[in-house]
């Protein structure tokens, strides 16, 4: 599956105000819930997960990438695009603070394979991957995302 099926516009939220990393990962999470494709335990366990592992989704400087298991409550593969304004700390010795997260649910260990590669494309693009850190539109935020088509 490619990106452009998994992040659809209403899984795109910008400028949001979280008071702490747990806020920010259930305002991707609310995301997921709200469009149907994961169910309401998917956000803690995205939450459990962190708080097990660390800020190891804080994956580059300012962007964290949560996520939990599949049989967490993953519905269908999707993903959601949240920015933080002002941006959050995660505990990441070096990439902190986070303005950016993707968060994804995925059915199984191969499906979202495909959306994974492509976003790691347009993220190492130097010019997408600080668009994105200044994105402050939805659209913004589509059209970097959905820039690998």
């Amino acid at each position: 599956m490619s990106i452009k099926e998994l992040l659809t516009a209403e899984r795109v939220t910008t400028n949001v105000e979280a008071k702490d990393w747990e806020e920010a990962v259930r305002s991707a999470g609310r995301l997921l819930v709200d469009t149907g494709v994961v169910e309401e335990r998917y956000i803690e366990g995205m939450i459990n997960m962190t708080k097990e592992l660390g800020a190891y989704i804080v994956i580059a400087p300012g962007l964290a990438i949560p996520h939990s298991r599949p049989e967490d409550g993953v519905i269908e593969p999707c993903m959601a695009v949240v920015t933080l304004d002002p941006p959050i700390p995660f505990g990441h010795i070096d990439n902190d603070p986070v303005r950016v997260l993707i968060a994804f649910g995925a059915v199984d260990s191969k499906g979202h394979v495909e959306a994974l590669s492509q976003m790691a494309t347009i993220l190492s693009d130097k010019e997408n991957y600080q668009a994105l850190m200044k994105a402050k539109t939805k659209k913004e935020v589509l059209a970097i995302m959905w820039s690998c088509e």
